[in-house]
C-alpha cells in the first residue's frame, strides 16, 4: 500500500483543488482601517462593511465611506435586521441610538430596546446574531445569550435552554447542564437551531421549543471544524484544515457544499464572511488584515509544476475522454497532471499529432518524431530531409502533411498515409505555409502570410487566392459549415462567397491578435487571444454581420476569472480542444486551461441595478434625488454611477453621454464609475446611461435630467431683453438713418431738381449758345461777305480799266478796304467768343475810336456807292463795356447801312442821358419796313421771357440783338425822314463802365 503511494506520488506531478483568485484590500490599497467587524449584501446589491467609527459601501470597484455619524459610541459590530425588508442595523448595545441601512445610505434611528420575556430587569443580556472563531462565551458578565427567531427566542442561562414562545409569551425549559462554553457550535438554519456536540458525536436541534437529536456528516462534530454563522444572511460555513463548505438544510437533513481550499484562513482569524452567490466570490473580513475576496473561477489552470522548466504550452492531443498529452510525454487533467513517459523538455511544441495507430507525430531538432505507441510511447523514429527545413506538420480529412521550405521556396509535403518517407505528393507555395485545412476531396485551404490559396487536386493547381495580404495564422470550419481564420494582428476573417469578410473586433481590439475558435453545445464561439479568452453567441455575431446595428459585444475572461495568464497560444497545431467528456482546453503561457463551457457564467448586472444618486461639485459630495442642478459659474462636476457589479466591469459596456445633440458621443465609464461634467453650457439636459444586461446584447438605459443654472445675463429672459433692447437700438439706429437719409434724400431731391434747372437752363444756353455760334459763323461770313466781295468788284473793274489814274485809285481802294479787312480778321477769334466774354473789362476806351475803326471798314465800300459815312461821336466818349462787343454790334448796323444806303449818307452820333449812353446810326438809305422795326424793338421788350422767338428777318441783326441784350443795353428802331432807318443804342449808364459828360 505505501509502495503504491509512493508511484502515485511520483506519477501525479501536481494535484490542484478549486481553483480561485484573490483581491486584498487594506489600509495600504482603498480601506481606511484594516480592521473588519462584519459583512453584508443588501438588497440593491451593494455590500456593507462594518468598522471601527464608520460603515464602508462596496460596489465591485469602488468603496464609499460613511462616518461622522451623532452617536457617543462609534464601536460599530455586527449587522442584524432583515435584508428583504431593506433594514439593515449596526448592532451596537450600548446607545439609545441605531446605525440603519436602508435605501442604499446609512442614517441615524432611535433603538427599539424591548424587554426580554420572562428575564429579570437585573440580568444582562446580549443577543446572538452572530458566531464565529473570534467570539468567546463566558459567564462571568453575561447573565443570558439569546437567539431570536420568528416563532420564538431561545435564553442561555444557568447552564439551561429555555424557550419563550412569542405569541404565548410562555416558557419552557428544553435542557439542563448545557454550559455557555458550547455555543461556539451553534448556528441557525431559518427557525431550527443546531448545536453540535462533537464530544458525543452528535448534532441537537431546537424547533419551535422542541429538543431533538439528528445524524449529520461527520464534518459538523469534528473537534477541529469552526463553525461561522451570520443569522442576517443566513449563511453558514464549516472551516476544517484550511478547506470551506457551505451548510444547507433541506428537507431535514444537514448537507455540505465545498467551496474550496484556502489555507490561509486560519491564520487570519477571520471575523466575517459572507459568500455572493450571483458572483461566486467568497468575502473574509479580517480584524487585522482587512478584507479578502477569493473569486470562485469556472475555470481550471493545469501545469507540469516539474523544477527548472517553464509552463508555456501549445499543441497537445486529446488523450482519453477528459485530458490531453503533450509531445513531452505529460498528460494534463483539469486539477492534475502526471508523466505518461519519460521525455527531455522539449523546445519545439508546435505540432503534433496521432496517426491512425495511435502513435505520436511531432517536430523535433527538424525532423519528424514517430513515437510508438505499443512501446508506451517509449521508442521513436526520426524522419529528416536532406538540406530543407520543416516548417510545420499537419492532419487534415485523413491527410498527413508537412509544410517544408527549401531556400526561400516553401513547399507542401503529402505523404502516403503514415508512411512519412513516401511522400505522394509535392505542392509548391509562394509564400511560407503556417495552416493547412482540407475543405473537400477536392479542395486544400493553405494559410499563408498572403492569404489563403485554393489548390484543387482534380486540376492539380492554385486555382484562387482568398484574403490577399492577410497573414493567416488558424483555418476553422464551426458546426454550421462555415470557414472562419485567424491572423497575426489583423482580426478575424469569415469566408463569404470565396471572400474574407472581417468579422467586427472587441472594444479593446484584443482580437486583432486572436488564435483559435470553438463551438459550443449552445452556439457560442470562444476565441483565444494574446490578451484573454472571448465568448459570443454565433448566431448574434452573424446577424450583426449581415445587418451592423447597435454595437457587437464580446464577454472577456481574464485573470480575474481564474486564469494565471491572459496570454493564449495559437500558432501551434492544434491549439485548442474539445474532449470527449465536453471539456475545453486552450494552451497559455502558464498551463493549459480547461473548462466545461456550459458551466462558465457570464455575469451581468440587474436590469435595474443603475443608481444616480451622489455627486462631487466644488470638492463636496451631495446626495441628488431626482435630478443634478449645478449652479451657475460651477467649473466642473462628477456624477457617480452607482452599479454594483462585482466582475470585470468592461464587460458590461458602461457607458454614459449628456444629450445636447444629434451628435453626442457615448462615452465610456471607467472603473471609478464617474461621468464629469466641465464647462456645460446653461441649459437643461439628460443624461443617458447604459449598460449590457444580459448574453443577447441589448442594452438597458436609464435617463436622468441635468440641469445647469444660467447668469442672469444667460437667461432666456435677459437674451429675449437684450436682443429686444438691440432690436430696438437698431430701430432708432435704422429711423435716425433713414431720416437722415430721407432729410439727405429730400436735400439731394432738390439739389438734383435745381441741378435739374440749372441743367436745362445750361442745355438751353449751351443750345442757345450753339445756335448763336451757328449763327455766329454765318454772320461773321455775312460780314466778311460785303468787304470780300468788294475788294473782288474792283478787282474786276481794274482789269477792265486802262487808265492808269482810275487803276490807282482802285488799287488804293482795294488797299484800304484789305487793311480793315485785315484788321477785322486779327480780332476773329474775340469776335468768335462774344457770347462768352464778361460785359465789362477793366480798361477804358472811346466810343469815337470804335466807330472810327468800323467806318474805315466800310467807308471805300459806301463810296462806291456814292455814299458818306460821318462820325460825330463825342471824342471824349469813353467806356469800359466789353470792346469786342461793341464792334461786332457797331460792325453789323454799318454794315447793313452801307448795304443799304445809295447815293446818301450814313450819320454816326453820340449822347449822354441821364440814364443811357445813346450811339445813333441813321443812313438814308431803303429803310426797314414797319413790321420788321416792330419786330426787332419788340425782341427788347420780351426779353425777360425765357426763350425768345426769332423770325427769319436776318441772321445779322438778331445776333446784334442778342449781344445787346447780354451788356444789359437796348435798341430802339426808328424811321428816317425823308427815307432810311434811324438804330440807336441805348448803353445803360453805368459810372463803373461809362465815362458821360
Amino acid at each position: 500500500m505505501k509502495l503504491l503511494s509512493f508511484i502515485l506520488l511520483l506519477f501525479f506531478l501536481s494535484s490542484n483543488g478549486q481553483s480561485y483568485t484573490t483581491e486584498w484590500y487594506n489600509m495600504d490599497n482603498g480601506l481606511p482601517q484594516n480592521s473588519i467587524k462584519d459583512i453584508v449584501k443588501d438588497q440593491y446589491g451593494f455590500i456593507w462593511l462594518s468598522m471601527e467609527g464608520r460603515v464602508l459601501r462596496y460596489d465591485g470597484s469602488n468603496f464609499v465611506q460613511y462616518k461622522d455619524f451623532k452617536l457617543k459610541n462609534l464601536s460599530f459590530g455586527d449587522f442584524y435586521g432583515n435584508i428583504k425588508k431593506d433594514s439593515i442595523a449596526v448592532f451596537n448595545t450600548s446607545e439609545t441610538k441605531v446605525l440603519l441601512i436602508s435605501r442604499r445610505k446609512p442614517e441615524v434611528i432611535p433603538a427599539n430596546n424591548e424587554s426580554e420575556p420572562g428575564s429579570a430587569k437585573e440580568k444582562r443580556y446580549k443577543r446572538i446574531i452572530k458566531n464565529n472563531i473570534t467570539v468567546r462565551y463566558v459567564s462571568d458578565y453575561i447573565d443570558s445569550y439569546f437567539v431570536r427567531l420568528d416563532t420564538g427566542s431561545y435564553y442561555f442561562e444557568d447552564n439551561n435552554i429555555v424557550y419563550v414562545d412569542r405569541k404565548s409569551k410562555k416558557k419552557t425549559e428544553l435542557i439542563t447542564g448545557f454550559p455557555c462554553s458550547r455555543l461556539n457550535k451553534l448556528f441557525v438554519h431559518g427557525e431550527h437551531i443546531f448545536i453540535g456536540d462533537p464530544a458525543n458525536k452528535r448534532m441537537l436541534q431546537l424547533y419551535k421549543g422542541k429538543l431533538s437529536v439528528i445524524e449529520v456528516p461527520s464534518m459538523y462534530n469534528d473537534p477541529e471544524t469552526k463553525i461561522y454563522w451570520q443569522q442576517i444572511t443566513g449563511q453558514v460555513f464549516l472551516i476544517n484544515h484550511g478547506k470551506i463548505y457551505r451548510s444547507h438544510f433541506s428537507e431535514g437533513n444537514l448537507q455540505l457544499t465545498y467551496l474550496l481550499e484556502y489555507k490561509e484562513i486560519d491564520k487570519e482569524i477571520s471575523g466575517a464572511m459572507l459568500y455572493d452567490e450571483d458572483s461566486n466570490k467568497l468575502y473574509i473580513g479580517s480584524s487585522i488584515n482587512g478584507l479578502k475576496i477569493l473569486s470562485l473561477s469556472d475555470f481550471s489552470v493545469s501545469r507540469k509544476n516539474l523544477p527548472y522548466q517553464d509552463e508555456v504550452c501549445y499543441a497537445a492531443i486529446p488523450y482519453g475522454s477528459n485530458s490531453i498529452l503533450t509531445q513531452e510525454g505529460i498528460r494534463y487533467y483539469h486539477n492534475q497532471s502526471e508523466r505518461i513517459y519519460k521525455a527531455p523538455q522539449s523546445y519545439d511544441k508546435r505540432y503534433i499529432f496521432q496517426d491512425d495507430s495511435g502513435n505520436l507525430i511531432y517536430r523535433e531538432n527538424n525532423s519528424i518524431h514517430v513515437r510508438y505507441k505499443n512501446t508506451g510511447f517509449t521508442k521513436y523514429d526520426s524522419i529528416t530531409f536532406n538540406r530543407k527545413e520543416i516548417d510545420g506538420l499537419y492532419k487534415s480529412g485523413g491527410l498527413y502533411m508537412a509544410s517544408v521550405l527549401s531556400g526561400n521556396q516553401a513547399y507542401l509535403y503529402i505523404f502516403n498515409h503514415d508512411r512519412f518517407k513516401e511522400i505522394q505528393k509535392v505542392i509548391p507555395c509562394k509564400d511560407n505555409i503556417d495552416a493547412v485545412f482540407r475543405y473537400n476531396e477536392d479542395l486544400l485551404y493553405l494559410g499563408s502570410s498572403n492569404g489563403i490559396y485554393v489548390f484543387s487536386f482534380t486540376q492539380n493547381r492554385m486555382i484562387k487566392q482568398i484574403g490577399k495580404n492577410l497573414p493567416v495564422k488558424q483555418i476553422i470550419r464551426t458546426k454550421d459549415g462555415n470557414i472562419w481564420f485567424t491572423t497575426y494582428n489583423r482580426g478575424i476573417y469569415l469566408l463569404k462567397d470565396q471572400s474574407a469578410v472581417k468579422v467586427p473586433t472587441d472594444k479593446n481590439d484584443f482580437l486583432a491578435n486572436a488564435h483559435y475558435i470553438l463551438e459550443d453545445r449552445n452556439s457560442n464561439l470562444w476565441i483565444s487571444s494574446d490578451n484573454g479568452l472571448f465568448r459570443i453567441n454565433k448566431n448574434i455575431l452573424l446577424q450583426y454581420m449581415k445587418h451592423p446595428k447597435g454595437a457587437i459585444t464580446y464577454y472577456r475572461y481574464s485573470k480575474k476569472n481564474g486564469f494565471l495568464n491572459n496570454e493564449f497560444n495559437g500558432s501551434a497545431n492544434p491549439c485548442a480542444h474539445a474532449l470527449d467528456d465536453g471539456q475545453f482546453v486552450f494552451p497559455s503561457m502558464a498551463g493549459f486551461v480547461f473548462f466545461y463551457p456550459e458551466k462558465v457564467r457570464t455575469y451581468y448586472p440587474r436590469a435595474n441595478d443603475v443608481y444616480l444618486e451622489r455627486a462631487k461639485i466644488k470638492g463636496k459630495m451631495v446626495e441628488l434625488k431626482n435630478r443634478l442642478f449645478l449652479e451657475c459659474g460651477y467649473k466642473d462636476a462628477e456624477l457617480y454611477i452607482d452599479v454594483p457589479y462585482y466582475a470585470d466591469w468592461e464587460n458590461i459596456y458602461l457607458q454614459a453621454k449628456l444629450l445636447d445633440g444629434e451628435d453626442s458621443q457615448w462615452i465610456d465609464i471607467r472603473s471609478d464609475k464617474i461621468f464629469r461634467l466641465t464647462n456645460v453650457e446653461p441649459g437643461k439636459y439628460t443624461l443617458l446611461v447604459r449598460f449590457l444586461s444580459s448574453e443577447n446584447g441589448k442594452f438597458v438605459y436609464k435617463s436622468f435630467p441635468v440641469e445647469v443654472e444660467a447668469y442672469f445675463y444667460q437667461t432666456l429672459m435677459f437674451k429675449i431683453l437684450v436682443t429686444g433692447v438691440i432690436i430696438f437700438i437698431l430701430i432708432i439706429i435704422i429711423q435716425t438713418r433713414t431720416n437722415f437719409l430721407r432729410v439727405k434724400n429730400k436735400v439731394l431731391r432738390n439739389t438734383l431738381i435745381h441741378k435739374d434747372k440749372e441743367l436745362q437752363e445750361t442745355n438751353t444756353k449751351l443750345k442757345n449758345e450753339s445756335d448763336y455760334q451757328k449763327k455766329l459763323v454765318e454772320s461773321i461770313s455775312h460780314d466778311i461777305t460785303t468787304p470780300v466781295k468788294f475788294i473782288a468788284l474792283l478787282s474786276q473793274e481794274l482789269t477792265q480799266s486802262g487808265d492808269i489814274r482810275t487803276q490807282k485809285k482802285y488799287f488804293d481802294s482795294i488797299y484800304k478796304t484789305s487793311e480793315q479787312l485785315y484788321k477785322f480778321t486779327l480780332s476773329l477769334k474775340e469776335y468768335t467768343e462774344l457770347y462768352k466774354q464778361e460785359n465789362s473789362t477793366e480798361e477804358e476806351y472811346l466810343i469815337y475810336d470804335l466807330i472810327e475803326t468800323k467806318k474805315l471798314l466800310f467807308e471805300e465800300i459806301a463810296a462806291q456807292k456814292n455814299t458818306f459815312i460821318y462820325n460825330f461821336c463825342d471824342h471824349h466818349l469813353k467806356t469800359k463795356v466789353n470792346k469786342n462787343i461793341l464792334l461786332v454790334v457797331f460792325h453789323n448796323i454799318i454794315d447793313n447801312a452801307v448795304k443799304n444806303t445809295s447815293d446818301g449818307d450814313i450819320i454816326i452820333t453820340s449822347a449822354c442821358t441821364g440814364t443811357h449812353l445813346e450811339i445813333c446810326i441813321a443812313d438814308t438809305g431803303n429803310g426797314m419796313s414797319d413790321e420788321q422795326r416792330e419786330y426787332y424793338s419788340g425782341l427788347f421788350r420780351k426779353r425777360e421771357h425765357e426763350h425768345l422767338i426769332f423770325k427769319n428777318y436776318g441772321l445779322g441783326l438778331h445776333m446784334v440783338v442778342q449781344l445787346v441784350m447780354k451788356i444789359n443795353s437796348k435798341m430802339a428802331f426808328h424811321k428816317n425822314t425823308p427815307k432810311g432807318t434811324i438804330i440807336k443804342i441805348f448803353i445803360k449808364y453805368d459810372k463803373k463802365n461809362t465815362n458821360c459828360r
